[in-house]
């Protein structure tokens, strides 16, 4: 298990030193509690992430905690209660419990009045009751690229990028990178909303157009000329923030989109590890890789040893380590303490590492293909770090240069 101090820089392999879990008087519930919030849907299951949910509020009561799920806006501040839901069977119902002490932001609002309520909600909880937030949170992805590109470790990992400001700023970037680009939204995940820009490739002179719309539906506009092509992007992105990066080559052994996914957390001593790396390859002549996309995970090792051979994966998998150690401490230096980060990385055919973005909200699928173990520690570490903080005197959190 890799597992490092971002302060020191000094890494080593051990064993992550878990906490004996808090015990309880026989009969008696958990004292301690983790909420995990959700945004509530129609049907069974009532919210996303049902069953990784179902596995967090099992895992609990071995780490001396209760884990429910529950919509911070139902929060009733007279009572100090939230309408929480518990698995009963294959199916969810409702309990009323006292609001938690610790939440783990696991909501995906499903569009802008949800996302309002959810967001307004939320902090109505953390402003009047005694709770705090499990996780840490970044700004957008054009903020976290600038706070990057300051720090000289993290900044040899950036493709180039630019913020889009209009037609001319992106014709001016099509001119200088031969006529192709990628565009992302600085606000957004899973893939949505992304644009690809190539050249034609029996004409040069005009353009082909590949990405994802707003409901993550792929689609590829063919053969339209420079002019088209500015005027239909910018009416896609409207007054949306969006930067502008190279279509780098990011392309697997059958021409799918690829990256890989690294996904870091504290555990039970606070300290950082990882809990597992897959490469995420998209559909052929595909733009990208997520899974929410179509995408499917493959173990990294050997996906990298397909095509650059099992030494150089193995020293392209260390590298990705490095780099992943490099990009939290700079992120925590910034904006404060993180207890998980799934790190998106891409490698060209050349073994050039980029590092692409990283997500304060990782998802798991990715991290099935890479071993039960791997899913297993996906799963146990927030419930561990979430003790963990929960036992340590207020206002004092443990970090990697702290006297264990």
């Amino acid at each position: 298990m890799h597992v490092f101090s971002p302060v020191s820089r000094e890494s080593f392999e051990t064993r992550e030193r878990l906490s004996p879990a808090v015990e309880s008087p026989e009969g008696d519930s958990p004292s301690l509690s983790l909420g995990i919030a959700v945004c509530e849907q129609e049907g069974n299951p009532p919210f996303a992430e049902a069953a990784f949910i179902r596995r967090l509020i099992a895992a609990g009561p071995k780490h001396g905690l209760r884990v429910f799920a529950f919509a911070p806006w139902t929060l009733d501040e007279e009572s100090g209660t939230v309408s929480a839901w518990s698995p009963r069977g294959s199916r969810w119902s409702r309990v009323t419990l006292p609001a938690p002490d610790l939440v783990y932001d696991r909501a995906w609002p499903g569009d802008s009045r949800q996302r309002l309520l959810y967001r307004t909600g939320l902090k109505r909880l953390l402003a009047r009751h005694p709770a705090r937030l499990l996780n840490g949170r970044l700004p957008g992805k054009l903020d976290v690229y600038r706070t990057l590109k300051q720090d000289p470790r993290t900044a040899a990992l950036l493709p180039p990028t630019a913020r889009y400001d209009g037609t001319e700023s992106l014709g001016s970037w099509l001119s200088v990178h031969r006529g192709a680009a990628f565009l992302k939204p600085s606000i957004g995940s899973k893939g949505r909303r992304v644009i690809a820009i190539a050249p034609h490739p029996e004409d040069p002179e005009m353009l082909n157009l590949l990405g994802r719309n707003a409901a993550n539906v792929p689609f590829r506009i063919a053969r339209i000329s420079k002019e088209e092509a500015l005027s239909r992007i910018d009416k896609a992105i409207g007054h949306r923030i969006y930067l502008m990066q190279p279509l780098l080559e990011l392309r697997g052994p059958s021409g799918e989109p690829f990256d890989l996914r690294v996904l870091m957390q504290r555990g039970g001593s606070g300290r950082w590890a990882e809990a597992g790396i897959a490469a995420r390859c998209g559909q052929e002549n595909g733009v990208t890789s997520n899974l929410h996309g179509g995408g499917t995970a493959r173990r990294a090792k050997e996906y990298l040893s397909v095509l650059f051979g099992s030494a150089q994966a193995a020293r392209l998998l260390e590298e990705l380590r490095e780099a992943s150690e490099d990009v939290i401490d700079r992120l925590e230096r910034i904006y404060g303490r993180f207890s998980e980060l799934g790190l998106d990385f891409g490698i060209e055919r050349s073994g050039r590492l980029w590092f692409l973005e990283a997500n304060t909200k990782p998802g798991r699928a990715s991290m099935a293909c890479a071993g039960e173990s791997a899913a297993a520690r996906a799963v146990e570490r927030p419930l561990a770090y979430a003790r963990y903080i929960l036992l340590r005197p207020p206002g004092r959190v443990f970090h990697e240069f702290d006297p264990m």
